[in-house]
């Protein structure tokens, strides 16, 4: 077993700094003593290593708590639309990527895949169809993902491989889109667009194991040491091959969707079993859909789209029955609800299930995104003892897209402050590949409200804004509820995991700016190294 004092640091907990104890005590996974230099050497008791940290502050380990790592490894392999601002420079980069494959196998190639398309930043808002797509891919079958990972876009080959035609019927809480004449347009959306997923995960199966190594090491790199997955099964697959050949960088909450749920039962799995580096949590029912695809479930319609307020993609009472059935077996729900409609439907099924003495569940449950809300669903939701599990920096990014959609409405968005003042728990993320993976961006974006550019003045929405102690917590102690590990995880502290990240800067000192900007050196996770700048 590795024994390692680590000194000549500034070790922090949420919210306190500890100039007094500069050195800490590591012996295998475990923090054993934080003290003096000299208490820890003795402590020691044998031969160890030393590592001077040169006076940089130190922080726990911070953890992503819904991520989507699988479809992050996988953009690597994949066409990134996200620069396009037309449908002709969008096309422009699916015709170069095909002409490459074609010209790497003449003989014929199989499919391509890309994705972050947003035809919201495009001068054409227009939503694009599958005529436009055949016309620079031919034969080859081609998916594209919207940025949202709510839509995507295929072509006419790749409806044929899938075996979705013009009679198909679409699938509770998806559709596929179709023309005035009935005709597909090649836009599969919500629960059509998740089976979409789960058809292609044995086609991407290999492009997974190469490219996860760099994406765990690209994580470990801002400090992150445990991370919330929210895909599949697929991922799940490459985890454990990991884990099992002892090359599992940092630790995995393996939340598992929905169309994973009798398998869970038939085998017997329950939320929090396994170890301290591959543990399953959640399992992940979609409530809604997204606010930029205009699918998360209101309570009043869109502007200038009489009748639609979006789409329930798990209906109430088959949301009451599955958050039912996921209790009556040791498992926890985490609901996805953006919309404030999919909020109150989030928090009533929970509310079902819920004892007035927390006991029943080994994990608590989960309301994925929480974006917008009532001011008497926030007050619920603190109640409940569930997480809410939110990405700051997806507040600052939808500024203009909230206002534009939902201003003058009696809601809330992105309350964070609120629903900690209700007595709700906060686990903060990134649901990459949407949002950057670098919690610094997301705390500053919590303590601001603003842009890294400083908009808007003031920030958005300023009474949500958290302390840099709140929005810590978010990333440390926050997700440790949510995964049931607070004696062991989101601090330092003797007896905890030795996952921590060393800074180039005191964050809690430093101005927002230079917060921004700051940046890991060192990367520890089970009392060994993971990364180094």
């Amino acid at each position: 077993m590795s024994v390692t004092v680590y000194e000549n640091g500034v070790f922090h907990t949420p919210g306190a700094r500890t100039e007094s104890s500069p050195a800490m005590l590591v012996r295998g996974e475990t923090i054993e003593h934080i003290g003096t230099s000299a208490d820890c050497n003795d402590r020691a008791n044998g031969p160890h290593a030393t590592v001077d940290l040169g006076g940089a502050d130190v922080v726990a380990g911070f953890t992503d708590s819904h991520i989507h790592t699988a479809q992050l490894a996988l953009q690597s392999a994949e066409i990134d639309l996200s620069s396009a601002r037309s449908l002709d420079e969008t096309l422009a980069l699916v015709a170069a990527r095909v002409s490459a494959a074609r010209a790497a196998e003449p003989h014929g190639t199989d499919w391509i895949f890309g994705g972050r398309w947003n035809n919201r930043l495009w001068v054409d808002r227009a939503t694009p169809t599958r005529f436009q797509l055949d016309a620079v891919t031919g034969d080859i079958p081609v998916a594209l993902h919207h940025g949202d990972l709510h839509t995507f876009w295929v072509n006419s080959a790749a409806l044929a491989r899938m075996g979705i035609g013009r009679d198909s019927a679409d699938p509770i809480g998806g559709s596929y889109s179709r023309d005035a004449s009935g005709d597909l347009t090649g836009i599969l959306g919500e629960a059509a667009a998740f089976a979409a997923e789960r058809f292609f995960a044995p086609l991407t199966s290999s492009a997974l194991d190469a490219t996860l190594g760099a994406t765990l090491q690209g994580l470990l790199a801002h400090g992150v040491t445990s991370i919330h997955d929210i895909d599949g099964e697929d991922a799940l697959r490459a985890f454990s091959a990991r884990h099992q050949a002892g090359r599992l960088p940092l630790r995995v909450h393996k939340l598992m969707p929905v169309a994973s749920l009798e398998s869970l039962i038939e085998r017997g799995i329950r939320s929090g079993d396994g170890d301290d580096w591959l543990r399953f949590g959640a399992v992940k029912i979609f409530g809604d859909g997204s606010l930029s695809s205009h699918t998360c479930l209101l309570h009043e319609a869109y502007p200038g789209q009489p009748g639609n307020t979006g789409i329930a993609v798990t209906p109430p009472e088959l949301l009451n029955a599955l958050v039912q059935r996921l209790a009556d077996n040791g498992l926890a729900a985490a609901v996805h609800a953006i919309g404030d409609g999919a909020v109150t439907n989030a928090v009533a099924a929970l509310e079902r299930v819920t004892r007035p003495d927390g006991s029943g569940a080994l994990l608590p449950n989960r309301v994925e995104h929480v974006q917008h809300s009532t001011p008497n669903d926030i007050t619920r939701l603190g109640a409940l003892g569930a997480v809410a599990c939110m990405q700051p920096s997806s507040c600052t990014s939808d500024i203009d897209m909230v206002d534009e959609l939902l201003g003058g409405r009696d809601i809330v968005s992105y309350a964070w402050r609120s629903i900690l003042d209700a007595g709700g728990t906060l686990a903060f993320s990134s649901d990459a590949p949407v949002e950057s993976t670098n919690p610094f961006t997301g705390i500053h974006a919590a303590i601001t409200r603003q842009r890294t550019n400083g908009y808007p003045q003031g920030g958005w929405q300023p009474a949500e804004r958290l302390s840099r102690a709140e929005a810590f917590a978010a990333y440390t102690t926050g997700p440790a509820t949510a995964s049931g590990e607070t004696a062991s995880k989101g601090r330092l502290a003797a007896g905890y995991l030795a996952d921590f990240a060393v800074l180039d800067r005191d964050p809690f000192a430093v101005d927002e700016a230079a917060l921004l900007d700051t940046a890991v050196t060192l990367t520890v996770v089970g009392g060994e190294v993971r990364w180094a700048r």
